[in-house]
Protein backbone atom coordinates (compact mmCIF):
# COMPACT_ATOMS: atom_id res chain seq x y z
CA UNK A 1 0.00 0.00 0.00
CA UNK A 2 1.42 2.94 -1.34
CA UNK A 3 2.51 5.35 2.31
CA UNK A 4 1.20 8.98 1.16
CA UNK A 5 -2.60 7.47 0.58
CA UNK A 6 -5.26 8.81 2.79
CA UNK A 7 -7.19 6.79 5.09
CA UNK A 8 -11.06 7.55 3.45
CA UNK A 9 -12.61 10.35 5.55
CA UNK A 10 -15.53 8.98 7.74
CA UNK A 11 -18.31 10.18 6.92
CA UNK A 12 -20.53 10.38 10.16
CA UNK A 13 -17.27 11.96 11.52
CA UNK A 14 -17.57 14.37 9.15
CA UNK A 15 -21.16 15.13 9.34
CA UNK A 16 -20.48 15.37 13.29
CA UNK A 17 -17.97 17.97 13.15
CA UNK A 18 -19.96 20.00 10.47
CA UNK A 19 -22.60 19.84 13.10
CA UNK A 20 -20.50 20.69 16.08
CA UNK A 21 -18.83 23.80 14.03
CA UNK A 22 -22.29 24.62 13.06
CA UNK A 23 -23.89 24.55 16.29
CA UNK A 24 -20.96 26.24 18.22
CA UNK A 25 -21.19 29.38 16.04
CA UNK A 26 -24.90 29.39 16.13
CA UNK A 27 -24.14 29.81 20.21
CA UNK A 28 -21.72 32.38 19.94
CA UNK A 29 -24.34 33.84 17.77
CA UNK A 30 -26.65 33.83 20.66
CA UNK A 31 -23.80 35.33 23.20
CA UNK A 32 -23.13 38.18 20.83
CA UNK A 33 -27.04 39.32 20.62
CA UNK A 34 -27.08 38.77 24.56
CA UNK A 35 -24.18 41.03 25.33
CA UNK A 36 -25.70 43.38 22.78
CA UNK A 37 -28.81 43.65 24.66
CA UNK A 38 -27.87 42.94 27.89
CA UNK A 39 -24.36 43.73 28.64
CA UNK A 40 -21.25 42.17 28.95
CA UNK A 41 -21.66 40.36 31.81
CA UNK A 42 -24.41 37.47 30.60
CA UNK A 43 -23.91 33.95 32.18
CA UNK A 44 -23.25 31.05 30.32
CA UNK A 45 -27.03 30.25 32.36
CA UNK A 46 -27.96 32.89 30.21
CA UNK A 47 -26.79 31.85 27.24
CA UNK A 48 -28.60 28.39 27.75
CA UNK A 49 -31.64 29.91 28.28
CA UNK A 50 -31.84 31.80 25.37
CA UNK A 51 -30.54 29.29 23.15
CA UNK A 52 -33.54 26.74 24.44
CA UNK A 53 -30.97 24.14 25.97
CA UNK A 54 -29.21 23.52 29.27
CA UNK A 55 -26.21 24.74 31.11
CA UNK A 56 -24.34 21.22 30.36
CA UNK A 57 -25.35 21.60 26.94
CA UNK A 58 -23.35 25.05 26.39
CA UNK A 59 -20.24 23.14 28.25
CA UNK A 60 -19.96 20.42 25.65
CA UNK A 61 -19.11 23.03 23.27
CA UNK A 62 -16.72 25.49 25.76
CA UNK A 63 -14.80 24.23 28.43
CA UNK A 64 -15.92 27.47 30.46
CA UNK A 65 -17.00 31.10 29.93
CA UNK A 66 -13.36 32.26 29.70
CA UNK A 67 -13.08 29.97 26.87
CA UNK A 68 -16.61 31.18 25.18
CA UNK A 69 -15.39 34.58 25.63
CA UNK A 70 -12.10 34.05 23.83
CA UNK A 71 -13.90 32.61 21.05
CA UNK A 72 -16.41 35.31 20.79
CA UNK A 73 -13.97 38.11 21.20
CA UNK A 74 -11.93 36.40 18.13
CA UNK A 75 -14.64 36.01 15.75
CA UNK A 76 -16.14 39.50 16.65
CA UNK A 77 -12.49 41.38 16.63
CA UNK A 78 -12.09 39.35 13.27
CA UNK A 79 -15.07 40.97 11.66
CA UNK A 80 -14.15 44.30 13.07
CA UNK A 81 -10.28 43.81 11.24
CA UNK A 82 -12.04 43.06 8.25
CA UNK A 83 -14.20 46.16 8.42
CA UNK A 84 -11.07 48.52 8.92
CA UNK A 85 -9.73 46.88 5.68
CA UNK A 86 -12.74 47.14 3.85
CA UNK A 87 -12.71 51.22 4.88
CA UNK A 88 -9.07 51.17 3.34
CA UNK A 89 -10.10 49.55 0.33
CA UNK A 90 -13.49 52.02 -0.09
CA UNK A 91 -11.58 54.99 0.42
CA UNK A 92 -8.42 53.72 -2.04
CA UNK A 93 -11.93 53.61 -4.65
CA UNK A 94 -13.12 56.53 -3.50
CA UNK A 95 -10.45 58.62 -3.87
CA UNK A 96 -9.11 57.69 -7.27
CA UNK A 97 -5.20 57.57 -5.70
CA UNK A 98 -3.40 56.19 -3.03
CA UNK A 99 -4.95 58.38 0.24
CA UNK A 100 -2.89 60.93 2.34
CA UNK A 101 -2.15 59.32 6.11
CA UNK A 102 -5.34 61.68 7.26
CA UNK A 103 -7.45 60.30 5.09
CA UNK A 104 -6.60 56.62 6.14
CA UNK A 105 -6.50 56.88 9.74
CA UNK A 106 -9.60 59.16 9.45
CA UNK A 107 -11.35 56.03 7.60
CA UNK A 108 -10.20 53.76 10.38
CA UNK A 109 -11.19 55.82 13.51
CA UNK A 110 -14.33 56.34 11.80
CA UNK A 111 -15.08 52.60 11.22
CA UNK A 112 -13.96 51.76 14.75
CA UNK A 113 -15.93 54.43 16.77
CA UNK A 114 -19.19 53.27 14.65
CA UNK A 115 -18.40 49.88 15.32
CA UNK A 116 -18.30 50.60 19.13
CA UNK A 117 -21.47 52.87 19.15
CA UNK A 118 -23.99 50.02 17.16
CA UNK A 119 -23.10 47.62 19.97
CA UNK A 120 -21.46 49.37 23.56
CA UNK A 121 -22.05 46.41 25.12
CA UNK A 122 -20.58 43.97 22.70
CA UNK A 123 -17.53 46.64 22.67
CA UNK A 124 -17.26 46.40 26.18
CA UNK A 125 -17.02 42.66 26.27
CA UNK A 126 -14.05 42.43 23.20
CA UNK A 127 -12.00 45.55 25.00
CA UNK A 128 -11.57 43.87 28.08
CA UNK A 129 -7.69 42.45 27.89
CA UNK A 130 -6.96 38.90 26.34
CA UNK A 131 -4.71 37.68 23.53
CA UNK A 132 -7.79 38.38 21.18
CA UNK A 133 -7.56 42.01 22.04
CA UNK A 134 -3.68 41.78 21.96
CA UNK A 135 -3.58 40.25 18.50
CA UNK A 136 -6.25 42.85 17.12
CA UNK A 137 -4.25 45.73 18.48
CA UNK A 138 -1.33 44.59 16.85
CA UNK A 139 -2.52 43.65 13.65
CA UNK A 140 -4.28 47.25 13.34
CA UNK A 141 -0.88 48.61 14.14
CA UNK A 142 0.84 46.45 11.71
CA UNK A 143 -2.00 47.91 8.97
CA UNK A 144 -1.02 51.60 10.26
CA UNK A 145 2.51 51.21 9.80
CA UNK A 146 1.93 50.67 6.26
CA UNK A 147 1.10 53.84 5.18
CA UNK A 148 2.92 56.35 7.31
CA UNK A 149 5.78 58.13 5.89
CA UNK A 150 8.85 56.77 4.84
CA UNK A 151 10.38 59.57 7.57
CA UNK A 152 8.60 58.17 10.51
CA UNK A 153 10.85 57.57 13.06
CA UNK A 154 10.26 54.13 14.37
CA UNK A 155 7.08 53.65 13.02
CA UNK A 156 5.93 50.27 14.45
CA UNK A 157 6.01 52.18 17.62
CA UNK A 158 4.22 55.02 16.88
CA UNK A 159 1.40 52.91 14.72
CA UNK A 160 1.40 50.92 18.38
CA UNK A 161 1.14 54.27 21.15
CA UNK A 162 -1.79 55.88 18.00
CA UNK A 163 -3.71 52.57 17.98
CA UNK A 164 -3.49 52.19 21.89
CA UNK A 165 -4.07 56.17 22.40
CA UNK A 166 -7.33 55.55 20.06
CA UNK A 167 -8.64 52.60 21.94
CA UNK A 168 -8.20 54.11 25.23
CA UNK A 169 -9.79 57.81 23.95
CA UNK A 170 -12.46 55.73 22.44
CA UNK A 171 -13.39 53.97 25.90
CA UNK A 172 -13.21 56.92 27.97
CA UNK A 173 -15.65 59.02 25.42
CA UNK A 174 -18.20 55.84 25.48
CA UNK A 175 -18.19 56.00 29.52
CA UNK A 176 -18.48 59.42 28.98
CA UNK A 177 -21.67 59.19 27.02
CA UNK A 178 -23.21 56.68 29.00
CA UNK A 179 -23.33 58.98 32.09
CA UNK A 180 -24.01 62.11 30.40
CA UNK A 181 -27.23 63.36 31.45
CA UNK A 182 -28.73 66.63 33.16
CA UNK A 183 -27.56 70.06 32.40
CA UNK A 184 -24.07 69.07 32.42
CA UNK A 185 -21.88 69.80 29.21
CA UNK A 186 -22.59 67.56 26.14
CA UNK A 187 -19.63 64.66 25.04
CA UNK A 188 -18.43 65.25 21.94
CA UNK A 189 -20.39 63.87 19.20
CA UNK A 190 -18.76 60.93 17.32
CA UNK A 191 -17.73 63.38 14.10
CA UNK A 192 -15.88 65.67 16.72
CA UNK A 193 -14.35 62.83 17.90
CA UNK A 194 -13.41 61.58 15.22
CA UNK A 195 -11.56 64.60 13.70
CA UNK A 196 -10.33 65.87 16.98
CA UNK A 197 -8.15 62.20 17.22
CA UNK A 198 -7.06 62.28 12.99
CA UNK A 199 -6.35 66.18 14.49
CA UNK A 200 -3.98 65.18 17.68
CA UNK A 201 -2.94 62.41 16.03
CA UNK A 202 -1.27 64.15 12.73
CA UNK A 203 0.45 66.90 14.62
CA UNK A 204 2.40 64.34 16.71
CA UNK A 205 3.28 62.73 13.12
CA UNK A 206 4.18 66.07 11.76
CA UNK A 207 5.97 67.42 14.67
Amino acid sequence: MNATTQAPVDGRSARWERHRAQRRAELLDVARHLIHEQGPDVTMEDIAAASGTSKSIVYRYFEDKAHLQRELGRSILGTMHEKLLAEMRSLEDAVGREPDPDERLHAMIRAYVETAQRSPGVYRFVTRPSDGLNHFLGAVSRLVTTFLPEQTPAPQVWAHGAVGFVERAVDTWMTEHEAAAGDGPAPLTSDQLVAHLVTWLMKGLNA
